[in-house]
């Protein structure tokens, strides 16, 4: 205990309330002035204070409104919301529909989800603005930016359900992603949703052999790079279907498509290539009874591997032990007039067409090609076949009956028509084929309506399979260089005029390079050929009159079948008189 005389010491690191010597002591006041009790309009914005710590109990300061509290994040919630609710509306569309329907695909994995991010970029937003007012509005005593406390309850409930929000959001988008993905990846996606300029390639393909690869596995292949360059390429032709500014028809990509080493090397090994095929080639004649004839030929597959015998055959040209390089002059690698071949033993030979109105330095200017697999595979899947052999094909197969006098002859000529839309063809082919009959075979009509009619169906579907009047595109618009029937293919290079300085020239016989002598005889089964075959291979042999005019005796078969044309059998059905 301590007397009054004594002072009290205070604790160590307390500072004492005594006066010092000298000061003046104030007088005590009274303990109401110097303790004011509480009230109401304590804390009432006198301070800067934001949210309240504890639970609340006791706190009379008004509550912060939460910063999404705001018109802008209102309204990205409920884009949030809306998107959701079309995305679930639109899946089960997708699901219930099979997946045939290729806009659904779209706006379940592409657009709504883009809605949903929208929408919570847009509340984010809506907080940063409300943020923003907040600290110009000098008025206002709360804090910009909320103090989290989750020793407060109300808080904890807002934090649980932004977590539990965020988390269906960001795993509704991952989803969304992922398929949005693999749906831009899809057949459906590139030959469907693009309707109408992608139409005729899509039409194409599903006729093909390759109709159940992927798009993606030969025009983009493996690898971030390509796929990088596929997406930005895919965004400019977006772009330019949306604006209606593509070409028509679409240019073939051939300066822009990946080595085929890259893509078609993945599934077709050219080191394994070797032996023949048999090559069984129905046709049908141009004459009342539609006579049937077969081509018969073996095709030299053959291949540049040593090690699988003598490297000759049409894949001599793969880059395996030889390398070709050649120069075009158009884009479509079409005219070539000069070509280079390095052996396996390294020694080059150089061959420039004969005739060519090219100077040494304008040929050297040109650039220069390695040859692969698509200089000759150009169309692999997108092949716009021809009338004549789509009508042979139906008649092989008995879709058109081959004891329809001169059918033949009436289907091909409706085709080659000229009309004005799909509409008009379909309305044209009909009138066309049923006028031949009313005016040639008035009874047939009568008796054989139904094969007549279904006729007409076969070839109005060869029509709409082969032209495609709105985007400029039919048979005859892209080159195929597969063959030298059609189009001029092998001759680009293998037309007898292309040699060296030497006087060597570039093999086109039809006997013993890439094929043997074909042989015309009647239709076989399948792996026989003919046992007699006739005379001569060709349907008719030109006058040897014609062969004495110059110019005639180097005509190649597609200066006369000119893509499926009906070939010349005179000299006006050429020369305009």
């Amino acid at each position: 205990m301590t007397t009054e005389d004594e002072p009290t010491v205070p604790p160590e690191g307390e500072q004492s309330e005594l006066p010092s010597e000298g000061e003046e002591v104030e007088p005590p006041r009274e303990r109401e002035e110097a303790e004011p009790t509480s009230s109401p309009a304590a804390g009432d914005g006198d301070d800067d204070g934001g949210s309240s710590s504890g639970d609340g109990e006791g706190d009379d300061e008004p509550r912060q409104r939460p910063l999404y509290y705001n018109l802008v994040s209102h309204i990205g919630a409920l884009i949030v919301v809306l998107g959701a609710i079309l995305i679930l509306l639109s899946l089960l569309a997708h699901v219930t529909s099979g997946g045939s329907n290729p806009y659904v695909g779209i706006f379940t994995y592409v657009i709504f989800p883009t809605f949903v991010l929208a929408g919570v970029v847009t509340i984010l937003m809506g907080m940063r603005w409300e943020a923003g007012r907040r600290r110009r509005a000098e008025a206002l005593k709360f804090l910009p930016y909320p103090r989290i406390d989750l020793n407060d309850t109300r808080q904890r409930r807002i934090v649980l359900y932004l977590i539990v929000g965020g988390t269906v959001v960001s795993t509704l988008l991952v989803w969304a992603s992922y398929q949005g993905f693999h749906y831009t990846e899809s057949v459906t996606f590139c030959g469907q949703v693009c309707h109408v300029p992608m139409q005729p390639e899509f039409t194409a393909y599903q006729d093909s052999p390759h109709a159940r690869v992927p798009c993606v596995a030969c025009h983009v292949g493996q690898g971030a790079s390509w796929y990088v360059r596929s997406k930005l390429s895919g965004a400019r032709q977006l772009f330019a279907v949306l604006t209606h500014s593509y070409e028509t028809p679409i240019p073939t990509p051939v300066a822009h498509l990946r080595p085929a080493r890259e893509t078609c090397e993945k599934c077709h090994w050219p080191g394994k290539f070797s032996g023949a095929a048999l090559l069984q080639l129905p046709h049908y004649r141009y004459n009342e009874t539609n006579d049937a004839e077969q081509i018969s030929l073996n095709l030299k597959i053959g291949g540049g591997n040593p090690a699988h015998g003598k490297s000759q055959g049409i894949h001599w040209h793969m880059v395996v032990n030889n390398t070709i390089t050649f120069a075009a002059t158009d884009k479509k690698l079409q005219a070539i007039p000069w070509v280079k071949v390095r052996h396996a033993n390294g020694n080059e030979e150089v061959y420039v067409e004969k005739g060519t109105k090219l100077s040494k330095g304008a040929l050297a200017k040109l650039p220069r090609h390695s040859m692969d697999c698509m200089d000759c595979h150009n169309r692999p899947a997108h092949d716009f076949k021809n009338p004549d052999f789509r009508v042979d094909q139906a008649l092989l197969r008995g879709q058109i009956p081959t004891d329809l006098p001169w059918i033949k002859k009436v289907a091909v000529d409706s085709v080659f028509r000229k009309y004005d839309g799909t509409q008009d063809a379909d309305a044209g082919i009909r009138s066309y084929i049923e006028r031949f009959y009313a005016q040639k075979y008035p009874r047939l009509l009568q008796q054989r309506k139904k094969d007549i009619e279904r006729t007409i169906k076969v070839v109005v579907s060869i029509y709409d399979h082969g032209v495609f009047p709105e985007m400029k595109v039919d048979w005859r618009t892209y080159p195929v260089n597969i063959g030298h029937r059609d189009w001029p293919g092998c001759f680009r290079c293998h037309d007898g005029k292309h040699m060296t300085k030497s006087g060597k020239v570039l093999p086109n016989d039809c006997a013993s390079t890439c094929h043997t002598m074909p042989e015309r005889g009647k239709v076989t089964p399948l792996g026989q050929p003919p046992a007699e075959p006739f005379p001569e291979w060709h349907p008719w042999k030109m006058p040897k009159e014609h062969l004495d005019i110059k110019g005639h005796d180097t005509v190649m078969c597609f200066q006369c079948h000119a893509s499926g044309k009906r070939p010349a059998r005179e000299c006006k059905d050429c020369h305009e008189k």
